[in-house]
């Protein structure tokens, strides 16, 4: 009897217990989840942003050579561009009208990007007019810069799908093809041992 009311008791328990235990499985598994596409989120904006970037280059190095400042040149891209790049580029034309120099602007677009190729150019775009040196020189030598980067880019990746493209031809296709090549041999084989 006792042991009846022993299990009787624990078993709830046990089974509240066990329940707790699987919420906390669950929340835990949820925060792994979303970690995840918080992760893959920031990389395809990145991913956007970076292919953006090389138009929104070009544009600029148009503007300035035409006579235009920096800040009026990125003010006028982010009226007329669109994308995950122009709405940084706005954020950072909002902090330039609130009062904000190019370099804070410039080093905002840094801190939320994180990229190297962006940073790179922000940097010598700063140093270009710490230094007096014509900006038009230093931005269309960055066109070049960032366009290289891009072509790398597309080349490693390139590199990675041929890569996963060379799976199915070995374990797939190349096993059927020798499959059939052999075959007729083994059974011909076969046939005249009397199997």
């Amino acid at each position: 009897m006792t042991l009846l009311l022993a299990v009787a008791v624990l078993c709830p328990i046990l089974l509240i217990g066990l329940l707790m235990l699987l919420d906390d499985v669950r929340d835990d598994v949820r925060s792994v989840y979303s970690e995840q596409q918080v992760r893959r989120r920031r990389k395809r904006e990145l991913h956007l942003i970076e292919l953006e970037f090389p138009g929104v280059v070009e544009l600029f190095t148009i503007l300035v050579s035409a006579g235009q400042s920096p800040s009026a040149a990125l003010l006028r891209i982010s009226e007329v561009s669109s994308g995950a790049f122009a709405l940084l580029l706005r954020d950072a034309v909002q902090q330039m009208r609130l009062g904000a120099p190019l370099s804070h602007a410039l080093d905002m677009i840094n801190d939320v990007v994180k990229s190297p190729v962006i940073r790179r150019f922000n940097d010598s775009i700063l140093i270009a007019i710490e230094r007096g040196t014509p900006l038009a020189e230093v931005i269309s030598r960055q066109v070049d810069e960032v366009r290289q980067a891009q072509r790398t880019s597309l080349l490693e990746k390139a590199g990675k799908a041929e890569i996963a493209l060379m799976i199915p031809v070995v374990f797939l296709i190349l096993p059927v093809s020798v499959l059939f090549a052999l075959w007729p041999s083994y059974f011909a084989l076969g046939q005249s041992m009397g199997f």
